[in-house]
Parts: C-alpha cells; sequence; structure tokens
C-alpha cells in the first residue's frame, strides 16, 4: 500500500532513559566531572578574590571601567524642576506675605472653612446688598465671592430620600446647588 516514504514515522512508547533526567544531570553525565560552583558575592576576602587582587591586567581593565553608576545612589532625593516643590513655595510665600500684612489690609484671603461658612451664610441671603454685605464681613470682595460661586458651593440637604437596601441603616437624602437668589432677582445681562 504505497512507499515507507510515505508512511508516519512511528512515535515510542516510552522516552528513552537520558531522557527521563533533568537536562542538567544528562549534562553532568556527558562531561563525566562534577561542576564547580560559580562564585558568588562575599562580604569578607575568600582565596579566589585575593588571587584576582594580584593579578595587575585584571586591576587594569578594573580601574578602565571606572567605578559604577548604581541608580539612585548619589543622585539629589528630589528633582529641582518639581511642580509640587512651586507649589509649596508659593504656599509658603502667601503664609509670610499674609503674616506681615495688617489685618485690614488682608482681602480675598480665607481658609476652606471659612470659604464653607461663607458659602452657608450667603444661602441666607434676599437681596444683592445683603449678599454685598456679608463677602465684607468676611474681608472678601463681593465680584470675587460671586466669580467663585459660579463655580463652587457647600452641598444643602434636599427633602428627596435616597432608597437604602438596609432599613437600620440611617436615611440618607440628596443633596442639591442652592443658590441664594431666586433667578428673577439676579441681575441680567442683555444679549
Amino acid at each position: 500500500m504505497g512507499a515507507a516514504a510515505s508512511k508516519a514515522k512511528p512515535k515510542p512508547s516510552r522516552m528513552p532513559a537520558f531522557g527521563q533526567q533533568p537536562i542538567g544531570q544528562q549534562v553532568q553525565q556527558a562531561r563525566g566531572a562534577p561542576p564547580q560552583p560559580m562564585p558568588k558575592a562575599s562580604e569578607t576576602k575568600s582565596q579566589a578574590i585575593l588571587q584576582d587582587s594580584q593579578d595587575p591586567t585584571f586591576a587594569r581593565n578594573l580601574a578602565q571601567l571606572g567605578q559604577v553608576a548604581v541608580p539612585g545612589k548619589g543622585q539629589p532625593a528630589f528633582r529641582t524642576d518639581n511642580a509640587m516643590i512651586d507649589i509649596l513655595a508659593e504656599r509658603q510665600r502667601a503664609e509670610e506675605a499674609l503674616e506681615q500684612a495688617p489685618p485690614s489690609q488682608i482681602r480675598n484671603q480665607l481658609s476652606a472653612r471659612g470659604l464653607a461658612n461663607l458659602f452657608d451664610d450667603r444661602k441666607l441671603c434676599k437681596s444683592q446688598s445683603e449678599l454685598d454685605e456679608l463677602a465684607r464681613e468676611y474681608g472678601m470682595d463681593p465680584a470675587t465671592v460671586e466669580a467663585l460661586a459660579k463655580h463652587i458651593n457647600t452641598p444643602a440637604v434636599s427633602e428627596i430620600p435616597l432608597p437604602s437596601s438596609d432599613p437600620n441603616e440611617p436615611p440618607k437624602r440628596l443633596a442639591k446647588w442652592v443658590d441664594p437668589l431666586p433667578p428673577s432677582s439676579k441681575p441680567q445681562i442683555a444679549a
């Protein structure tokens, strides 16, 4: 039924003895001699280290290579072009200027808590004159407060309850954005 060349070669039913041993043992058997262990780094001087130190060619080659540059060692602990360093320096400068200025001259400088209190009190104002007076009480320019109020506010709790899967959990409510004046009383800008 055809030539032998067209038939698939039968695979052996079991591995030969040399194929069952780990490759390291196969190499060791082929050489016949046990391998010498590779020298490792040492904190004490061994005989091999002493022999290396007496070899002038080896010493010359080491001197030609120069000192090893280890990444991360010997370099500054921080980069000088770091943006965070600039931020911290600006904060330091602002704090020093704030400490040196008399309280009557400090304008538009509030802590986060003070700004939150300003925005909470702002929600109770009914007219633009009340808003301006409140801004002055906090030492802020009314125009600056208005510019901030377009983008930030303190949370206010609405009456809309949020569903909860746990009946023992305290009720949660939806937060809402509260403007101090109704939209009709705000000054309109003509287009």
